[in-house]
């Protein structure tokens, strides 16, 4: 069988061809730092990477729970240690109050109250924190009464998992021991200069005062879960991050090799390329 020039043109072209197309597809694996571009360079590669991407984006929303969930307890921590200085005061008042100040010492009682209150009241990120589920009204109106509901606030931190953060203020305000009505009757008591009825308030402002303790520390304990879930993301992320990265990033130290070999092999085709075909009348004139 004769060998013809155009049969080897067409031979060092299809060799051509494919030395091109590898010295490009390692040119833009280098260039996007990509081993995979687009699906044909490796379905299952481009499938476990979408299943890394989707696992990444939920540990990353699992962890922005996180931080919010945090963000409630401290604040509301906030809130109630102040409210428990506030009831500490009180128990002062009730515990020694002088005789010549007991007028003065009711409208301190009286302003201690609206201090609760305004605290009882207070928003998290625009939703009032003590109204349960109903978070677009205030909890507590002038007179103490409840308008929220038994509801928590959830986060979901992790599959399956979930922090539930108490917030129904009556709960917490108005358990065994109503603060607003405690307080009510000691601002009473002192106006009356009702001895008696003013001792009677302290171990109602104690109970108060342990009724918050209580939420405190149960809040304490759902920080630490919350800090240890955020500690166990935070590693499996890593590892996922690295699969990913395994999955679909460039080696660039084996691709600058590739590509060193590839631009060697494409030069020596060309070069054989000019050295078995040449140019001849013929050529021209077929």
């Amino acid at each position: 069988m004769r060998i013809s020039n155009a049969m080897m043109a067409d031979n060092i072209k299809g060799f051509l061809f494919k030395h091109t197309e590898k010295l490009l597809k390692t040119q833009e694996q280098i260039a996007s730092g990509k081993r995979i571009n687009r699906a044909s360079d490796d379905p299952i590669g481009l499938g476990l990477a979408m299943g890394y991407r989707k696992s990444i984006s939920g540990i990353q929303q699992f962890n922005e729970n996180i931080t919010n969930a945090e963000l409630h307890i401290n604040t509301v921590e906030d809130i109630l240690g102040t409210v428990t200085d506030l009831l500490q005061e009180a128990k002062d008042i009730s515990a020694d109050p002088d005789l010549e100040m007991r007028p003065m010492l009711a409208d301190q009682v009286a302003a201690i109250r609206e201090q609760v209150l305004q605290l009882a009241n207070s928003k998290i990120n625009g939703s009032y924190a003590f109204a349960g589920d109903l978070t677009d009204a205030p909890p507590f109106d002038a007179t103490g009464v409840y308008a929220g509901d038994g509801g928590t606030k959830d986060y979901i931190i992790g599959d399956g998992l979930q922090v539930n953060i108490g917030s129904d203020g009556s709960q917490i305000f108005q358990g065994a021991s109503d603060v607003f009505d405690v307080l009510n009757d000691l601002e009473t008591a002192l106006n009356a200069d009702d001895t008696a009825g003013i001792a009677a308030q302290l171990p109602l402002l104690e109970d108060a005062v342990q009724q918050l303790n209580t939420t405190r520390a149960v809040n304490a304990g759902q920080y630490k879960r919350l800090e240890a879930t955020m500690n166990f993301n935070e590693r499996f992320l890593v590892n996922v991050e690295d699969l990913l990265s395994r999955t679909e990033d460039t080696d660039i130290a084996a691709a600058a090799i590739d590509l060193n070999i590839q631009t060697t092999a494409y030069e020596s085709t060309l070069a054989t390329a000019a050295k078995i075909i040449q140019p001849t009348l013929m050529d021209f004139l077929s």
